[in-house]
């Protein structure tokens, strides 16, 4: 059951970590000035994709990550609406895509607090 419990916990970070990377790599495809402009949210997805796995509070960590993430996403979808380059119909795309990513990380989230609920967990 332990395992169970650990490797549940562990799929939600990597499912963070995984929906993090993804955006970082949308955000490197970005013309440099956009790129330079949301550096700032870029490397914070980075770092906390980074720490997330070894960290001590693990639940704050993930938390952190997903606002990092949801942060980066958000600045991605309002820069490709902004650009008079991009169709309305790639836009919506890019919208979607990100969507469904970020549901993808909160649902991992929701799987992994439904497998310890606190009465459940080990005393620690």
């Amino acid at each position: 059951m332990g395992r169970l419990l650990i490797s549940r916990a562990g799929a939600a970070a990597a499912s963070g970590v995984r929906v993090a990377r993804a955006l970082y790599s949308r955000w490197r495809l970005l013309p440099d000035t956009d790129r330079r402009r949301l550096a700032p949210l870029a490397d914070d997805a980075k770092d906390k994709a980074l720490s997330v796995r070894g960290a001590a509070d693990r639940q704050r960590a993930e938390t952190e990550l997903r606002t990092a993430s949801e942060t980066l996403a958000a600045a991605l979808v309002e820069t490709a609406e902004a650009d008079p380059e991009i169709d309305p119909d790639e836009v919506r795309s890019l919208r979607e895509d990100l969507r469904r990513e970020l549901e993808r990380l909160a649902s991992a989230d929701i799987k992994a607090s439904r497998a310890h609920p606190e009465g459940d967990r080990p005393p620690g």
